[in-house]
């Protein structure tokens, strides 16, 4: 613990205007929204980066902190600024620190966590928004659009959808990295109804646990 608060304290007075007193230093400091994952850019056989306030290594989610005197810039772990407090600056300029700066933190996580997986889903959709103009207005699209955005996972009777629209229109597959919702009972009931070949269709993006489960259930 010690080393710990040495090297967040010599790194970030390193940084800073003031270069003696930490507490004045770190009212410097603030963060705005600007969440890294490094998994999204990680190359093969590469080590992810250490958090440069504390020098913890193997980061998969660095946040951008920046000086507001000198316009300097740290990615640091979110349990840096947890502890030492860094405000987060809201729209209308106001700091924000406690539980409602961590609460918004840990969304900005999960925001994240939800584009950075659908990554490739997303780019499927605008693709597919290019080739059938009009899909656009379809009321299943909306909501697949939203359920990704929202809970990072769909409806089966929206993946469904998605696919033959995939297939209809020429759009590569084989990359797309959707997940399908089984939490919800509708889902499930969405799923028990559907026919074989429309299970075979979505059954990928079904996680494994649940796909032997459904395997079984249409007899595959």
């Amino acid at each position: 613990m010690k080393n710990y608060i040495e090297n967040c304290k010599k790194n970030l007075l390193e940084h800073s205007i003031e270069k003696d007193d930490y507490e004045i230093a770190l009212d410097e400091w603030y963060f705005l929204d600007e969440v890294i994952d490094n998994n999204e850019f990680l190359e093969i056989n590469t080590s992810r980066p250490s958090c440069e306030l504390c020098e913890r290594e193997d980061l998969r989610w660095q946040f951008v902190i920046f000086n507001k005197k000198n316009n300097n810039q740290l990615k640091v772990g979110s349990s840096c600024i947890k502890q030492f407090n860094v405000a987060l600056l809201d729209k209308s300029g106001n700091k924000i620190y406690g539980k409602e700066r961590n609460s918004k933190i840990n969304k900005l996580i999960t925001i994240q966590r939800i584009n950075s997986s659908n990554k490739m889903t997303f780019s499927a959709l605008n693709e597919l928004c290019k080739v059938n103009k009009d899909i656009e207005q379809n009321s299943l699209f909306i909501d697949c659009w939203t359920q990704l955005k929202v809970n990072g996972a769909i409806e089966p009777k929206i993946a469904l959808f998605l696919i033959n629209n995939f297939n209809w229109n020429g759009i590569d597959i084989s990359k797309i990295d959707m997940k399908i919702d089984l939490q919800k009972r509708k889902c499930i009931e969405q799923l028990n109804n559907m026919s074989k070949n429309a299970y075979i269709s979505i059954r990928l993006y079904i996680n494994d646990k649940k796909r032997k489960h459904y395997d079984k259930y249409f007899g595959i």
